[in-house]
């Protein structure tokens, strides 16, 4: 045999070994069957009464009834409900670990030069404890957000994956925020005028920026207020790329930001809104998403006299994306807990499967940062929670989590401390004893 001849026949022995290895991994693939749940599509199958989930290499292979299929793992689910995951909005999971303690924390700035183009996802600890005890409760994703400060932007938020790894990052700068109402206007100028007008000085350089971009990093134009990075920044949201996320709360507020969005032609969202639900027909019809938390009824303000239970409902009902923040103090450290704030929303009006959508599938789609989450369909990632009972009730817990099809740890630091001292006749709860 020639020499041409045995590596010709090499060849073909090692490309065929390739595909035999490429089909054995294929077919050694995990593959994982959730049978007889109440499931949750959020998609056009709507309620499954007792279906089949099949998901393998972290994506959603087949939603049914009665699936024949075989898997790896079967999971009986029979009486339990199976939800996409939790997406814990406008939170600083992985940004603060002690609220009361100010070197916990990296979620504001008080830079001159920062302020649109602050950032925090680089900064983003997966060691967190926050991160575990959301993740065990079923929050598989959060928005992580800037604090307002000193500065008229707070700056730009991020989606990160509640992932057990270093910089679990889904989407990056994918919202500016800024606040329009009395905590800001004390801040700059003392007047709600001296907010806006700020405002628009910041989008009218942004636009100079865009047109004369050369001439400005050259030093050949007149100086501008606002700095470079900042101006860069806001090109996103001038764009229509992104949208400028405004925490404001009162009536004549919210209707002064729309005509601000409208002038500056920009997508616009608003965070907090307690009077938002008397202006719900012009928010549809402008085309705004309001983060609301549907358990904030008590007014704490004067701009804030108009709260009451229904907003989330009437908001819905006149078609607004409506999106749920967690609940006050508790947004963050148990941000898991915005899923009794849906059973609130419910409780007062709003449908059911809205309010699911509210947490999961509408921010997903909102933000844009990722077209195959939110949802239980053929092709959507496998970021499921298995409940033991409706999510939306206060005894519900989740018995399994699964991010990118992996089911994740259900340990978290107070399970950890409920197992040490669970059983006081041992001597394990010494400290000093292993």
């Amino acid at each position: 045999m020639s020499l041409l001849s045995t590596k010709s026949l090499a060849k073909s022995v090692a490309a065929a070994l390739g595909v035999a290895s490429l089909i054995a991994g294929i077919c050694s693939a995990e593959t994982t069957l959730i049978k007889d749940a109440k499931i949750h599509t959020l998609s056009s199958q709507g309620v499954l009464q007792s279906g089949d989930v099949l998901f393998e290499d972290g994506v959603i292979k087949a939603v049914g009834e009665d699936l024949s299929v075989e898997a790896d793992t079967v999971i009986d689910g029979a009486g339990k409900v199976v939800t996409p995951g939790i997406f814990a909005q406008i939170t600083q999971i992985g940004l603060v670990e002690l609220g009361s303690q100010e070197q916990t924390a990296d979620a504001r700035t008080e830079h001159e030069e920062q302020g649109a183009s602050f950032s925090v996802d680089k900064v983003y600890n997966h060691n967190s404890t926050l991160v575990a005890v959301n993740r065990s409760n079923g929050v598989t994703r959060t928005l992580v957000a800037p604090q307002v400060g000193s500065t008229v932007f707070a700056g730009q938020g991020a989606i990160m994956s509640l992932k057990d790894q270093y910089h679990p990052l889904i989407a990056k700068d994918v919202a500016i925020f800024t606040a329009f109402g009395e905590w800001s206007a004390e801040g700059m100028g003392g007047s709600r005028a001296s907010v806006l007008f700020e405002l628009n000085k910041a989008f009218d350089e942004a636009r100079l920026y865009q047109k004369n971009r050369t001439a400005i990093e050259q030093g050949d134009f007149r100086e501008l207020t606002y700095s470079i990075a900042d101006l860069e920044a806001l090109q996103a949201v001038i764009n229509r790329e992104i949208p400028l996320l405004v925490n404001t709360q009162r009536e004549s507020d919210i209707l002064t930001m729309l005509d601000f969005a409208k002038e500056q032609n920009i997508r616009i969202g608003f965070v907090g809104a307690a009077e938002a639900w008397k202006v719900a027909d012009q928010l549809a019809e402008a085309d705004a998403s309001v983060f609301v938390d549907p358990m904030d009824n008590l007014p704490d303000s004067f701009e804030s006299l108009g709260k009451r239970y229904e907003n989330a409902a009437i908001l819905s009902e006149a078609g607004v994306k409506v999106m749920f923040l967690g609940q006050g103090f508790l947004a963050t450290h148990n941000a898991y807990t915005v899923r009794h704030s849906a059973g609130n929303a419910v409780a007062y009006g709003m449908d059911y499967d809205k309010a699911l959508a509210a947490m999961m599938s509408t921010p997903a789609g909102y933000f844009g940062g990722d077209e195959t989450y939110g949802q239980i369909a053929e092709g959507y990632k496998a970021e499921l929670v298995l409940w033991n009972g409706d999510p939306l009730e206060v005894t519900t817990l989740p018995e399994q989590v699964w991010i990118d099809g992996e089911a994740v740890s259900m340990e978290n630091r107070s399970t950890k401390l409920r197992d040490r001292y669970k059983d006081l006749d041992t001597d394990k709860n010494t400290g000093y004893r292993k």
